[in-house]
């Protein structure tokens, strides 16, 4: 059976959910595939989006509100059909429809950090998770992400030393950041130190 795709940036959860994504068809012409967690208000998403349009970007946003109000700034500045955004949780979505090797990045920027310690395993950085962003990712594709949190940052980097034979962690800063998110921005306005992360996949 063929998966029919509704026309316009929002997939329906209950229109994908039966098969992995076909992500060729669901970006055609496009060359390169890249998946947002976390959109919010999708700043980030539609302007990285409109300065690379020969890419697809899927865009994942698991709370409803974050996802309508980046629903709404994407169909006032998207310039291209270049996005689709699904409303659900990404841990879940990536492992069960997103297809092994076929994203060539992965950006993840300030999640959610949950800082009491019994809700830690609710992190979207661990290095559970890595090993399954590393199968989706093509090869030489990169996570990008960023914490503005000092535990949360303290914690990714004792996980990503225990997946170092899965990626080379490679310089990134504020100064490679050609697009940055809405709390990005206010972050380092205020001054506030944020800790970035470039990982490639070996």
């Amino acid at each position: 059976m063929v998966q029919t795709i509704r026309p316009g940036i929002e997939l329906p959860l209950s229109e994908i959910a039966d098969r992995p994504l076909d992500l060729p068809r669901l970006f055609p012409g496009r060359f390169r595939v890249e998946c947002e967690v976390g959109f919010c208000s999708a700043l980030f998403l539609t302007e990285h989006a409109n300065r690379n349009p020969g890419t697809g970007m899927l865009g994942i946003e698991k709370k409803h509100s974050y996802f309508l109000r980046g629903l709404h700034n994407l169909e006032r500045k998207l310039r291209q059909d270049n996005v689709k955004i699904v409303e659900f949780d990404a841990r879940a979505l990536i492992l069960m429809l997103v297809p092994e090797g076929s994203l060539d990045a992965l950006h993840i920027y300030f999640p959610d950090p949950w800082p009491k310690k019994r809700h830690r395993d609710r992190r979207l950085l661990t290095r559970e998770n890595l090993r399954m962003f590393h199968a989706r990712l093509r090869e030489g594709g990169r996570i990008y992400a960023a914490t503005d949190h000092p535990d949360y940052a303290e914690f990714i980097e004792k996980e990503l030393s225990a997946v170092d034979e899965f990626f080379e962690r490679l310089p990134y800063a504020a100064a490679d950041r050609e697009v940055m998110t809405k709390w990005e921005r206010r972050q380092t306005a205020k001054g506030i130190p944020v800790n970035y992360y470039q990982l490639e996949k070996r």
